[in-house]
């Protein structure tokens, strides 16, 4: 209880002492008026996920690693417990001093909306995973909570917030800022399954039902954390693809879902990702939004089209000046629209093209957030810490469990040096 009531404690001192950081023009500045560059890690792979992080050339769905535990006769119970676990191992207070100390201030948490479900309602969206449960009475039931209030009803019970609330805790204490990213949104933002677990894929889009849910769930964390200054901003929706309707579609989204954080009172920086995975800003930009202050718009950079060969370079361009994916766009964007851009992941390439970019996005004053922490591989891998065999999409048995739950812990991750040594280059700086 004493523990419990300590937490507590820092929780709201952190609230009280850290104001909002906001939009001033094309920068982010704190209350000060400071500039404030948000170069961040993303912890990928904490609380969704992705198939292709589990194991090399492996592909799919968390909902596909659960099906290999329920597989190797894991009850539901027991799969539960094994993510619980899980959760509590894959980062820990170790990790986030150890993110700090290479020099980056802040993290982006990417978040499964299923966290937001009560181990009940969770384990009806298990059973669909299990084959136990239709998908129709899934959402037949979704809709039940909903309509009798069911719906993140008790924040302070729900597993995500247990888990944003520590790691705001550890974050604060290592002075870096935190970005709260819906990366799966319910009902599936788009045909790539893997990113959003999907049940059945684009249905945010298709049944309307998803969006009602996703604006109940923003408008309950908006009401929790308005005040709290320890987080940067909220993702609102992680890169939406193949959008029937495209872009009017999202923009429509986005404003509904703005209004609702602003009729919250709160003022938090919202960012925004647009079509084809965070980056097409066509009929999105602010002036398209009722509220248009205090947004950032966001570009995720991997590989960039051949014919934009110097896609690192701050002065390469595309031709739709929308599409932000070559740092100039970014730079053209940021001037024109007289807004905020940042980076919301980088990364997945080798280490001289990760520190290339790295160099020239703070050359130009653009933050960044390197996609990932750490991931499941048996050789050097582009993310900071790799996790070693045996990855759980091989299990056969409970029995073989244990191993994974201690290789994931930070003592005995193993380091990528080139991959630290790259960025921490010019995050020193």
């Amino acid at each position: 209880m004493k523990t419990f009531l300590l937490f507590f404690l820092t929780a709201l001192a952190g609230q009280a002492q850290t104001p909002l950081l906001r939009a001033d023009g094309p920068k982010i500045v704190d209350a000060q008026q400071h500039e404030v560059l948000l170069r961040g890690m993303n912890l990928g792979g904490w609380l969704l996920q992705e198939g292709y992080m589990m194991k090399p050339g492996y592909g799919g769905t968390q909902g596909s690693v659960k099906k290999v535990l329920y597989q190797a006769g894991l009850s539901d119970a027991a799969v539960e417990k094994f993510y619980q676990q899980y959760r509590d191992n894959f980062i820990t207070k170790a990790d986030i001093d150890f993110i700090a100390q290479q020099g980056f201030n802040c993290i982006r948490l990417p978040l499964h909306y299923d966290l937001f479900l009560t181990e009940t309602q969770r384990a009806v969206r298990n059973g669909v995973i299990r084959g136990t449960v239709p998908y129709a009475d899934y959402v037949a039931r979704l809709k039940e909570w909903q309509q009798k209030g069911e719906l993140f009803r008790e924040p302070q019970k729900l597993e995500a917030i247990r888990i944003i609330d520590k790691t705001l805790a550890w974050c604060a204490a290592n002075k870096l800022y935190v970005v709260l990213d819906l990366h799966a949104a319910p009902g599936a933002q788009g045909t790539d399954s893997n990113i959003s677990d999907a049940l059945q894929t684009n249905d945010f889009w298709q049944e309307p039902m998803y969006q009602d849910l996703t604006n109940g769930l923003w408008a309950m964390l908006a009401r929790r954390y308005k005040n709290d200054g320890r987080i940067a901003m909220y993702d609102i929706v992680n890169e939406p693809n193949h959008v029937p309707g495209g872009n009017p579609a999202i923009q429509k989204m986005f404003e509904r879902l703005i209004n609702t954080v602003r009729a919250e009172g709160d003022q938090h920086l919202l960012l925004l990702e647009g079509n084809g995975y965070g980056n097409n800003y066509n009929d999105i930009e602010r002036r398209a939004f009722s509220h248009p202050e205090n947004l950032v718009y966001n570009a995720h950079r991997y590989s960039i089209l051949p014919k934009y060969p110097l896609s690192n370079a701050p002065d390469a361009t595309n031709p739709d000046a929308n599409q932000l994916g070559t740092i100039g766009n970014l730079l053209a964007f940021r001037q024109a629209q007289n807004v905020p851009v940042w980076v919301g992941e980088t990364g997945e390439n080798s280490p001289e093209w990760m520190g290339e970019a790295a160099r020239n996005l703070n050359a130009a004053g653009i933050g960044w957030c390197q996609w990932t922490y750490k991931r499941f591989n048996d050789k050097p891998i582009a993310a900071l810490l790799r996790i070693k065999p045996p990855y759980i999409v091989d299990v056969k048995t409970a029995a073989e469990l244990p191993p994974i739950l201690e290789n994931i812990k930070f003592k005995n991750c193993l380091p990528n040096p080139d991959v630290i040594a790259a960025l921490r280059a010019e995050l020193k700086k």
